[in-house]
């Protein structure tokens, strides 16, 4: 998958919570500040080892589950100097994004989840290569939609709790 993708994609779960919550009349999960930190773990197994071909992704450390594990270990640390009120929801997200970004690349090329142990790839292409960027497209899209979204339905909910605060009283 093309950066856009992994960039995004948990961009938008946490959107997507966001719109689930203020629909409920409860406050965003995530502040709009931290969309960028959870956007760039879901891209840092490539900045961690950059690659072009395929075969340097299935050799990269990166890209495995000892990845996953290490930033289980590093995030909460990072996490410490994040406001108190969201932290463990943004470390948590985070490491999902670094886990979509490995799950996307499984169903987009394969990856070796246990390398150098078991070199062995797990996945294979079943999103094609011409498709990649259509994935990056869609979800900028979804991403600007949700981003437009999320506050236009935050002021509802924040009218309909004003309304019923006046006729309550």
């Amino acid at each position: 998958m093309l950066v856009g993708t992994h960039a995004l994609l948990p961009v938008c779960g946490c959107l997507a919570v966001d719109a689930i919550a203020v629909s409920n009349g409860r406050e965003r999960v995530f502040p709009t500040w931290t969309l960028w930190i959870i956007g760039f773990f879901g891209v840092l197994p490539d900045f961690c080892s950059p690659h072009i071909a395929l075969e340097d992704r299935h050799s990269s450390w990166s890209h495995t589950v000892w990845f996953l594990a290490g930033c289980m270990v590093i995030l909460p640390i990072g996490g410490m100097y994040l406001d108190r009120s969201c932290r463990w929801r943004v470390v948590a997200a985070c490491w999902i994004a670094a886990a979509l970004h490995i799950a996307a690349d499984t169903i987009s090329g394969g990856v070796a989840w246990l390398y150098p142990w078991k070199p062995g790839v797990t996945g294979d292409y079943y999103i094609p290569l011409d498709y990649w960027i259509w994935s990056d497209a869609g979800f900028v899209l979804l991403t600007w939609i949700l981003l437009r979204t999320v506050p236009v339905w935050e002021g509802r909910a924040i009218r309909r709790s004003h309304q019923s605060e006046i006729t309550n009283s």
